[in-house]
């Protein structure tokens, strides 16, 4: 700290709040150790017919959005014409 503020002060004596590691922590893993290989992964036989199943599904929603367009809707009623209201008599 001293070197930020220009003090040529000594480091302070306190503790570091950064815990070191220690060699009995089997919790955590080491940069030396390698986790095994996936299993049960698919092929890329498996995953292109899962895609081609996708792409057909896409193109049979496209299909039935365009055909559910398509469908006439029915004309909507007129306005009817503002009535003649007049004040009434008591």
């Amino acid at each position: 700290m001293g070197a930020v503020v220009g003090n040529s002060g000594s480091v302070s004596d306190n503790p570091s709040p950064i815990r070191a590691m220690k060699e009995d922590r089997t919790d955590y893993p080491t940069l030396g150790s390698v986790p095994p290989r996936p299993t049960g992964l698919s092929t890329e036989a498996q995953r292109q017919v899962k895609m081609d199943k996708l792409a057909g599904d896409r193109a049979t929603s496209r299909r039935r959005k365009a055909e559910t367009e398509a469908i006439p809707m029915p004309t909507p009623l007129e306005v009817p014409a503002k009535p003649n209201l007049q004040p009434g008599k008591s």
